[in-house]
């Protein structure tokens, strides 16, 4: 029932074939936000922590940091009950934080962060696309699943607001009429700096972030309107709010940290310790599976 109600209730109101939501949806799908992990912290749970993955690195094209496949399935559960699987095989960086908003956001790269961001990378992630998971559940959902991930991972949820803002402003978004990418980088960061603002100050439940979000949103595609002609001026009737400022363009966007060499890890491994570090993506190696005898990486950042 859930996810029908979500399905259909979260129609945005640029698509035409959708009618117009009444208060009372909003309402509904609003409190339907604040049931997540941190306020029901007990209700959500991962199976198979943490994150273990193969010593076979892949090197994508323009990623700072190595891939590693899962050596196992990691599984999580969210507030709402809804179940969430990384099958074997998943790659996964550790690091689901877009590129253009680390200097904004800081680094991506830390212990409580890995199991979250590999169950993202299986539905969204960069060299997953014929995972069997990859693009099966809304865009929205996703993302709100790696909010609770994070908070169940340990992420503190105010960090994980805007860890969650983060991939909603900039991350993939599939089966949809727009997405943010055309507008220029320094408008999104922006609006990226807006919302982590915000969250520091307010500390907003999930169903006040969420539409303040929307309507940072709304304001870059009004700013930037020549850039989607094909949506209706007219689709987005509400006017500006000094509550939600649309946010402004800065002149020039922020400069993207230069990628380590071997990953985001640089510390070397004390003499004596029996773990070796590989460098990608800042897994630490344990002992080798008892299965293929092969070195596993499991998921923490040195």
């Amino acid at each position: 029932m859930t996810k029908r109600f979500l399905a259909s209730a979260l129609c945005v109101p640029l698509i035409a074939a959708c009618a117009a939501p009444t208060q009372r949806d909003v309402d509904r799908v609003n409190a339907l936000y604040d049931i997540n992990c941190s306020v029901r912290p007990a209700d959500c749970v991962y199976e198979n922590p943490p994150v273990v993955v193969r010593n076979e690195p892949v090197d994508l094209p323009r990623r700072p940091y190595r891939f590693f496949p899962l050596a196992r399935p990691l599984n999580f559960t969210d507030a709402q009950q809804r179940d969430w699987v990384a099958p074997a095989g998943t790659l996964t960086d550790g690091a689901s934080i877009p590129p253009i908003f680390v200097a904004i956001v800081g680094s991506p790269t830390a212990p409580e962060y890995v199991n979250a961001g590999a169950v993202h990378d299986a539905y969204c992630g960069v060299g997953n696309e014929a995972g069997p998971n990859y693009h099966s559940a809304e865009w929205r959902d996703v993302h709100r699943m790696f909010f609770d991930a994070l908070v169940a991972g340990g992420t503190p949820p105010s960090r994980a607001k805007v860890m969650f803002a983060a991939v909603w402003l900039g991350g993939p978004r599939w089966r949809v009429v727009y997405d943010l990418e055309p507008v220029p980088v320094p408008a999104r960061q922006a609006a990226m700096r807006q919302a982590k603002d915000y969250i520091e100050r307010e500390d907003p439940p999930m169903s006040d972030l969420i539409p303040y979000l929307e309507r940072l949103e709304r304001g870059l595609l009004r700013r930037y309107a020549a850039l989607f002609p094909h949506l209706d001026s007219g689709d987005d009737p509400e006017p500006e709010s000094s509550d939600y400022p649309s946010p402004q363009p800065e002149p020039e966007p922020e400069p993207e940290p230069e990628p380590e060499p071997e990953g985001p890890s640089t510390t070397e491994p004390d003499a004596g310790d029996e773990s070796t570090a590989d460098g990608g993506g800042g897994f630490v190696s344990v002992d080798p599976d008892p299965i293929t005898s092969e070195p596993v990486y499991s998921g923490g950042y040195r």
